[in-house]
């Protein structure tokens, strides 16, 4: 008789028991991610900006996952935020900013809300969109990932107009994997931007995954 958890397989041995997966917070890469979080925040504090010149796609995207990962796990100081501007072309500068994100401030868009509808085709573009879909410089991605891009920011771009705010070109710089609309609400300008999440990789189902992101720029 066994009076544990184990199994006996073909009157074997007794096989040991599966073990649990452990959280996502006590795997190696979020341990990895916090560290990297927590590096960064002692250096805004000492050194006021970081800038991070020239980095690739896969550089990018790793430090807005830092930066995500410090806002969403409480690592900011008090009283202040992370903000993210361009830095010489493709390049990033991170900075601390006082007080609490802008987006907290039209907490009221969420309470207007309801989910925001997607067109199902690329007609009646408003004139923002319809300039990024002729700029082959933007979203370089394959070209179903762009529609879907495309889409997206239409979907977004008609409800932000239909909320009575301004729809304009984007006044940050992007990579050429990525492309985006302005939105100001209540003075303050957002960026909305789209990106292929994993270009470089091999797994159709990575491969295919986009991101969309808010930004505030000013």
């Amino acid at each position: 008789m066994i009076d544990d958890d184990s199994t006996i397989a073909d009157g074997g041995e007794p096989t040991e028991p599966a073990k649990p997966r452990p959280p996502y917070s006590e795997r190696p890469i979020a341990r990895a991610r916090q560290a990297k979080a927590q590096e960064l925040i002692e250096r805004l504090v000492a050194e006021g900006r970081v800038r991070i010149a020239d980095p690739d796609d896969g550089e990018v995207a790793e430090w807005r996952r830092v930066v995500n990962y410090a806002k969403h796990h409480g690592l900011e100081p008090a009283g202040k935020r992370i903000e993210k501007v361009p830095y010489g072309g493709p390049g990033l500068e991170l900075f601390l900013a006082e007080g609490p994100h802008p987006n907290a401030r039209s907490q009221r868009l969420k309470a207007a809300g309801g989910p925001v509808p997607v067109p199902a085709r690329l007609g009646h573009l408003h004139p923002v969109v319809a300039a990024l879909k002729d700029d082959e410089s933007r979203l370089v991605m394959p070209s179903a990932l762009r529609r879907r891009s495309l889409l997206l920011l239409q979907g977004l771009a008609a409800e932000a107009v239909r909320r009575g705010f301004e729809v304009r070109r984007v006044r940050s710089s992007f990579s050429p994997r990525e492309g985006g609309v302005d939105v100001a609400v209540d003075g303050f300008a957002y960026t909305v931007s789209a990106r292929q999440e994993f270009p470089e990789s091999t797994n159709p189902e990575r491969s295919a995954r986009l991101v969309l992101q808010s930004e505030f720029v000013s």
